[in-house]
């Protein structure tokens, strides 16, 4: 049986038997979106989705993360929670609190930090694997709301989420037949991300893969900031967006409806020359 109709089957099976992933899914259903666009160049989604508040609002300082038990370790994740072995190292899980349709976690079986480095070759598997989906990451510093168990991410393509570069954030794009060469491509972007962040343990960055028309893609994200300044603002001025991938990609979570209500295409603009490093 090919992986895309194991994680089918496995969806079907979930939701028959664990009421909190057929709940969030039944909530994917009614979430309100609108779009903000600019020309006919790019556009932004933005997504009114309060079951994300765990994560948006997710504190990731080294003494939080050491006081709460690890949610993506076998033993503290919910008895109901089934998944698929993937190269022997990872577990495919259905996510409860879904953004995208068929939303995956993916962690390594061992509880080791987020980092990326090394692990592309496992994106591009599962990438690979999985032609109908998009795979993603995201830094310890921008949105991963586990930063402490190496973690990807997986939902079914929506074309918006592929659209690569624009003016409103840098987005690095790598493209290949050969996955080797995917992979070594990326190594040179780490690299020259490390040499402009060398301070940080890893180059803040987002990252998504993909399969299309036969080739390897990634899209890098280089990340500045782990969230805009209008997340730590009191009062009306405050905005609870928290960016990651999808974020970056075009797909922005607001997990609070005033928030959704009165985010402007300037706001937007804002957030992303806040939080994305411009490259060369």
């Amino acid at each position: 049986m090919d992986l895309q109709r194991e994680i089918s089957h496995l969806f079907s099976a979930q939701q028959r038997d664990w009421e909190q992933l057929r709940d969030g899914i039944s909530q994917l259903d009614n979430l309100r979106e609108k779009e903000f666009a600019w020309g006919d160049d790019y556009r932004v989604r933005l997504q009114f989705n309060p079951a994300r508040m765990v994560s948006t609002a997710a504190t990731i300082s080294k003494e939080a993360i050491e006081k709460r038990p690890c949610f993506l370790c076998e033993a503290n994740r919910p008895a109901q929670q089934r998944g698929v072995p993937f190269m022997g190292k990872y577990i495919i899980l259905c996510n409860p609190f879904p953004i995208l349709r068929n939303h995956l976690t993916i962690p390594l079986h061992s509880h080791v930090p987020q980092r990326i480095r090394k692990k592309t070759a496992d994106m591009l598997t599962l990438a690979e694997q999985l032609p109908d989906y998009l795979v993603f990451y995201n830094g310890p510093q921008c949105g991963a709301s586990a930063p402490d168990h190496f973690h990807l991410q997986a939902g079914l393509k929506v074309p918006l989420l592929m659209q690569g570069d624009n003016e409103l954030r840098s987005c690095l794009q790598i493209e290949s037949e050969n996955k080797n060469e995917t992979q070594e491509l990326f190594e040179d972007v780490y690299q020259y991300l490390h040499h402009l962040q060398p301070e940080e343990t890893e180059p803040m960055m987002n990252v998504i893969a993909f399969t299309e028309d036969n080739k390897y893609k990634l899209h890098i994200f280089p990340r500045k900031a782990h969230r805009p300044g209008h997340y730590y603002e009191k009062g009306k001025k405050q905005l609870l967006v928290s960016p990651g991938a999808l974020d970056m990609a075009g797909m922005m979570i607001c997990v609070r409806e005033e928030d959704f209500e009165k985010i402007s295409q300037q706001d937007i603009e804002d957030i992303y020359s806040q939080v994305s490093m411009p490259v060369i």
